[in-house]
C-alpha cells in the first residue's frame, strides 16, 4: 500500500509545517506556555471550533454549536473572548454579537507570533 502525503499545518498551528506525531494539535503548541495559560473551557471550545473547521481558516460558529458538547451561552462567550485576547481566534463580526447572529471567526497565529495576521474573508 502506497504510503500518503503528510499534510503540512497552518501557520496557526505552528511554526515547524512538516511537524509529525499530533492529533490536529502539535507539540509545539501543546507546550507552548500561550496554550498551557488557557482555561479547560477555551481549549475545549478551540478543539469543537477546529473540528467544525475541517481545516478552513475562517468559519462561522454560533454560541448554540457549543450546546452540542454541554457549554453554555456565558462559558462560550467567555472561552471565545480568552481566546481572542490570547492571540488563538480573530473575531471578525463581533457587532452582531449584539444582533444574536452567528459570529464569523479567523484561527489566529498571533500566539506564537504576537503579530495581527492577515485577515481572510470568510468562504
Amino acid at each position: 500500500m502506497p504510503r500518503s502525503k503528510a499534510t503540512p499545518f497552518h501557520n496557526y498551528e505552528t511554526m515547524h509545517p512538516k511537524e509529525k506525531g499530533y492529533i490536529r494539535l502539535t507539540p509545539y503548541m501543546m507546550k507552548h506556555q500561550s496554550y498551557k495559560a488557557l482555561s479547560n473551557n477555551a481549549k475545549a471550545l478551540y478543539n469543537y471550533m477546529r473540528l467544525w473547521a475541517k481545516g478552513r481558516p475562517t468559519i462561522k460558529y454560533a454560541a448554540s454549536l457549543a450546546l452540542s458538547f454541554g457549554m453554555d451561552a456565558r462559558t462560550f462567550r467567555r472561552a471565545r473572548d480568552e481566546l481572542v485576547q490570547q492571540g488563538f481566534l480573530e473575531y471578525l463580526n463581533p457587532h452582531c454579537a449584539e444582533k444574536k447572529q452567528t459570529g464569523v471567526y479567523q484561527f489566529s497565529c498571533r500566539w506564537w507570533t504576537g503579530k495581527q495576521p492577515e485577515l481572510h474573508d470568510f468562504e
